[in-house]
C-alpha cells in the first residue's frame, strides 16, 4: 500500500519531454502534491528562486548534449543550496543499465527510476522518501528542543543576561536578567516577527553584529566572538559575547543556535574600585574614574565627584585606554562591564 503523501508536500519536476512532463504533473497533483514543473535546468533554477521543494524529480538527459543535465542540477543544489541539503533527489531516465545506477549512487542521487514510468512505483518511491526525511526532521526538532531546554536551565543559573537566538535573529529564549533589561530599561526588544532588536544601537554596530553572526554560522560549534555594541550615548555601550551553540557549518540560518551574553551597567553591577585595579593594573585614581564612567557619568561630573579638574580626568582616561587596550570610551565602558561577569565584588568605593 502506498503511504499517504505529506500534506501539500512540494515537488519540483524537470522533464524535457513535454507530454511526459504534463502526465507527471497530473499524476502528482492527483496524489495531493504541490507541483512545479520545468523543462530544462535553466527553468528549474528560476523556479527554485521562489519555490522550495520537499523533493526533486528530474530526468537525466535534458535537451541537447551540450545542455546541463540532471546531474548538473543535482550538483548545483547540493553545493549552492544548503537549505535543500536533505531534500531527496530522484532521477528519471531511460538508461537502465547497472553501470548507470552505480554512477547515480556514487554521485549521491537518492533514487533512480527507469522509463517507461511505472506511476505506482513512482508514487510509492516519492512517498517513502518524503516519509524518511520527515522522520529525520522530527528527530532533529526533538534534539533541538532538548538542547534548548538544557540551555534554559544553565542560563537560569548565570548572574548575567543571556539571549538565545537563531541565525536569522529570531529570539528563542531570554533568561530572567535579560528580560529585566527589556522590561526595565528597553535595551532590547522583539519585533512583530519575533526577531531580536536593539533600538538604541548605532547602525554600524548592528551591521557588525549581523556580520559576526553570519561568520560564526560558517564555523564549528563552540566558536566565540566578542564585540562592543555601541549605543547613542557612549556611556550606554554594551559588550556582547557571541557563542555558537548548535548548527552544522554552512547550515541554513534557522538551524543555527547562538547565545548572546549581554554585559551592561543594567545587566551587571559595575565592579568595585579594588576589583578594577587588580584586573587592569590601574592606579586607585584611574579605577575610580573608570568606575564612574561605566556608570554613565560624564567627564565634568566625574571631575566634580573626585574633586579634580577635567584635564586630570582626561589624563586618567588616556592611561585607561593604554592599560585596557582600547581606543574609545564606549569600548572602555564595555571592558569594565565585562569584568562584572568574572570578578566578585570587592571592598572599596568610588570616592
Amino acid at each position: 500500500m502506498t503511504p499517504a503523501p505529506q500534506l501539500s508536500a512540494r515537488v519540483l519536476c524537470i522533464e524535457d519531454e513535454l507530454t511526459l512532463l504534463a502526465d507527471l504533473q497530473e499524476e502528482l497533483c492527483a496524489a495531493g502534491y504541490d507541483v512545479r514543473v520545468a523543462s530544462s535546468v535553466a527553468q528549474a533554477l528560476i523556479v527554485l528562486d521562489d519555490f522550495t521543494p520537499d523533493l526533486v524529480l528530474c530526468d537525466v538527459m535534458l535537451g541537447a548534449d551540450d545542455q546541463p543535465d540532471g546531474y548538473a542540477l543535482h550538483q548545483h543544489i547540493r553545493q549552492q543550496r544548503p537549505d535543500l541539503a536533505a531534500t531527496p533527489f530522484i532521477l528519471l531516465t531511460a538508461l537502465g543499465q547497472r553501470s548507470d545506477l552505480l554512477q547515480a549512487k556514487r554521485l549521491g542521487i537518492d533514487d533512480y527510476l527507469v522509463k517507461p514510468v511505472d506511476y505506482d512505483l513512482l508514487l510509492a518511491t516519492i512517498a517513502a522518501r518524503l516519509a524518511s526525511v520527515g522522520r529525520v526532521r522530527d528527530s532533529q526538532a526533538f534534539s533541538r528542543t532538548e538542547l534548548l531546554g538544557r540551555m534554559r536551565d544553565v542560563f537560569a543559573q548565570l548572574p548575567g543576561a543571556v539571549l538565545l537566538c537563531d541565525g536569522d535573529g529570531n529570539l528563542l529564549h531570554a533568561n530572567h536578567q535579560a528580560q529585566a533589561l527589556m522590561q526595565e530599561h528597553g535595551l532590547w526588544r522583539v519585533d512583530a516577527k519575533g526577531r531580536l532588536e536593539w533600538p538604541y544601537a548605532l547602525p554600524a554596530a548592528l551591521q557588525t553584529l549581523k556580520q559576526n553572526i553570519a561568520e560564526l554560522s560558517q564555523c564549528a560549534t563552540g566558536v566565540r566572538r566578542v564585540q562592543t555594541l555601541e549605543m547613542r550615548r557612549a556611556t550606554d555601550a554594551v559588550l556582547l559575547g557571541l557563542l555558537k551553540l548548535d548548527g552544522a557549518e554552512h547550515a541554513v540560518a534557522a538551524q543555527q543556535l547562538f547565545a548572546l551574553f549581554v554585559c551592561s551597567a543594567q545587566s551587571r553591577p559595575v565592579p568595585e574600585v579594588e576589583a578594577l585595579r587588580l584586573l587592569f593594573g590601574l592606579t586607585r585614581s584611574e579605577a575610580r574614574v573608570a568606575r564612574l564612567m561605566a556608570q554613565g557619568i560624564r567627564s565634568e561630573a566625574v571631575a566634580e565627584a573626585l574633586g579634580v579638574s577635567v584635564a586630570t580626568v582626561n589624563f586618567h582616561l588616556r592611561n585607561l585606554f593604554q592599560k585596557t587596550g582600547v581606543t574609545r570610551q564606549s569600548e572602555l565602558v564595555a571592558q569594565i562591564l565585562a569584568a562584572g561577569w568574572t570578578l566578585p565584588e570587592m571592598a572599596g568605593d568610588c570616592r
